[in-house]
């Protein structure tokens, strides 16, 4: 596969090398592709604990277990006034 690195990125990733972050301009680009892609997805581990908090959010509601939210926002307000 062959990229096309804009100047700015090019310089930026060859000071990194010249530093000794990196090796070689490769183990550059897919060390710094890793970083992001990680940052942009959320873990299996992430999602199930989320899917779990909307659960319990939801079985709360089923239950008659509700906030009214002009109550929790007055009760937040006061806390910080």
């Amino acid at each position: 596969m062959e990229i096309s690195l804009s100047p700015n990125i090019e310089r930026f990733l060859r000071i990194k090398i010249a530093e000794g972050l990196y090796d070689s301009l490769n183990e550059a680009i897919n060390k710094t592709l890793k970083i992001a892609l990680s940052k942009e997805c959320i873990s299996k581990e992430e999602l199930d604990m989320l899917n779990a908090d909307i659960q319990a959010g939801i079985d709360d509601a089923n239950n008659g277990r509700l906030s009214d939210a002009f109550d929790f926002f007055d009760g937040l307000k006061q806390q910080y006034e």
